[in-house]
């Protein structure tokens, strides 16, 4: 399975990257929101994306919003998981109503 990274924090990027491939997965890595929305508008867009909240260009919830909105059916459907150190019952609320999963 391929699964897309996007994080501003090259730490970050590379702790991820490091265990799912450690895990056997292909791993796409964009450094901003501009670049993960790239490859999740391709036809061969990764099944799973894990977007940092806060990035440059656009942040997880905008591409998140992009994602749901450009979804043709069930079988172009991505997984995309939010990740963030904020932890407002609000933060949850936008994130989920941007369209993410977790």
């Amino acid at each position: 399975m391929r699964i897309l990274i996007a994080d501003d924090s090259i730490v970050s990027r590379h702790l991820l990257d490091a265990t799912l491939r450690k895990w056997g997965y292909e791993v796409i890595v964009a450094c901003d929101g501009v670049e993960a929305w790239s490859v999740l508008a391709a036809e061969d867009a990764p099944k799973l994306a894990i977007l940092d909240w806060v990035m440059p260009g656009m942040t997880g919830p905008e591409v998140c919003r992009l994602v749901r909105d450009h979804a043709k059916d069930k079988d172009t459907y991505t997984y995309v998981l939010l990740l963030t150190s904020k932890s407002l019952k609000e933060d949850l609320i936008e994130g989920m109503e941007s369209g993410a999963d977790d």
